[in-house]
């Protein structure tokens, strides 16, 4: 499932970010410009973080975004940045994060499928050091399709 909620154009290295809010701007931008989500579904993941804290830094290094299912999502989708330079989302054990993943989906079921996959895909270790180091879109791209 994964890989369907990706296109080439989803997948961004080295973006620039000042803080963890402009990251989490920055992994929305091509689906909100794509129409896929509306501005306000990044804007409703950035006060969850306010309200509840830096919950979506999953590992170390990694902040998974997503906000409740809402009216401005369009299609299940998915972008995944790098930052150039990592940012600190408040999060004392994982910080700071170099890999933003923004993901949106229709409906709570889907929602779930989509955690459990990235669960599985970042339980391996070489598919966290793919993500975080390689160069090759296509290379990162190859390893998602197996999920």
């Amino acid at each position: 499932m994964i890989a369907e909620l990706l296109d080439v154009n989803q997948i961004e290295l080295d973006v620039e970010a000042e803080d963890w809010r402009e990251a989490l701007r920055m992994a929305g931008r091509v689906l909100v410009q794509s129409g896929k989500i509306g501005r306000e579904y990044v804007e409703s993941t950035i006060r969850a973080v306010e309200k509840l804290g830096p919950y979506i830094v999953i590992m170390p290094g990694v902040a998974f975004g997503h906000s409740r299912p809402d009216e401005t999502v369009k299609e299940n989708c998915m972008q995944i940045i790098r930052l150039k330079t990592p940012v600190c989302f408040g999060s004392s054990q994982n910080d700071p994060v170099k890999l933003v993943i923004l993901f949106a989906t229709t409906d709570s079921d889907g929602h779930l499928h989509a955690l459990r996959e990235l669960a599985e895909l970042m339980s391996e270790p070489s598919n966290v050091k793919l993500l975080m180091e390689s160069n090759r879109i296509e290379e990162i791209q190859k390893m998602l399709a197996e999920y």
